[in-house]
């Protein structure tokens, strides 16, 4: 076994860092493909933690044993961990790349873990990455910022309701509220679904 280390600077590579408050840590990504992975585990509900170049394993193909290191190594809710390989959907189609993940996936089931393929087409498809990268930009404690605690209270006593609605019932204008529900959204206060349309003042949100 062994565990290949993004932290030391390469020529040939492009390292990403994505700052995780699930994690409490850096999450280190070998090219934007990986970091823009991160935020579907961020807000993924289901996801526990997440960690970026696992320790590696050996698998058959060919005749031949070659090392391979995933991409992530997941760990849900449930218990379950899962192993995750990120690839841009155009090398995915190959014969032998096929033939070779179902190796891997083998050897991976062997160690008593799943290995599941993740494309561009899942990651970067639809609203969910634009709307967690607005999020994430508001990550952070909530302690001390006033109108967000005054908007959580609100949101409280009213389970679920438009932001627009939940601004003109506190007084307050739409854009603060709006950063304010992307705090408690954050940080898990609040949800909304972020996969059904872009994030905006006529988003429905509700306490969690």
């Amino acid at each position: 076994m062994y565990i290949r280390n993004l932290r030391k600077p390469s020529p040939n590579k492009n390292i990403y860092k994505f700052s995780s408050i699930k994690n409490q840590d850096v999450v280190m990504c070998e090219g934007s493909l990986e970091k823009d992975c991160c935020y579907h585990f961020e807000y993924d509900p289901d996801v526990v933690q997440y960690a970026s170049q696992p320790e590696g394993f050996y698998y058959d193909f060919n005749g031949k044993k070659r090392s391979y290191t995933p991409d992530f190594l997941v760990n849900y809710h449930d218990g379950t961990f899962e192993y995750v390989e990120v690839k841009p959907h155009s090398k995915t189609l190959s014969k032998t790349f096929k033939q070779e993940f179902s190796a891997r996936k083998e050897a991976a089931s062997q160690k008593g873990f799943g290995l599941v393929l993740v494309t561009d087409k899942q990651i970067r498809d639809g609203y969910f990455l634009k709307n967690t990268e607005l999020v994430h930009r508001y990550s952070g404690c909530i302690v001390g910022d006033e109108l967000t605690i005054k908007v959580y209270s609100y949101l409280i006593a009213q389970n679920t309701m438009k932001i627009r609605d939940l601004a003109d019932l506190i007084g307050e204008s739409v854009g603060r509220v709006f950063a304010s529900v992307l705090r408690l959204i954050a940080v898990g206060k609040a949800g909304v679904d972020l996969d059904i349309a872009k994030l905006s003042e006529s988003t429905t949100v509700s306490v969690i």
